[in-house]
């Protein structure tokens, strides 16, 4: 089962042109939809989570290339 993070009201100030081309490429017609904001702050999140192991380990091993 998938666990739910509490959801809070925020008020944000977003570039207009940016949400319109974000909307875009999501898919998702209107700014409140909350994937529109969600999916890319979750992305962030991933790529953080991802980027910290292989920094601890720079230098130290060696990436091979799986798909040719």
């Amino acid at each position: 089962m998938r666990h739910r993070a509490a959801r809070r009201h925020e008020h944000l100030q977003l570039d207009h042109a940016t949400l319109t081309r974000m909307k875009t490429v999501l898919g998702t017609k209107t700014e409140t939809e909350a994937e529109a904001i969600e999916r890319p702050l979750a992305l962030v999140v991933e790529e953080r989570r991802l980027d910290q192991p292989l920094k601890r380990v720079k230098g130290r091993m060696q990436l091979q290339r799986v798909y040719r």
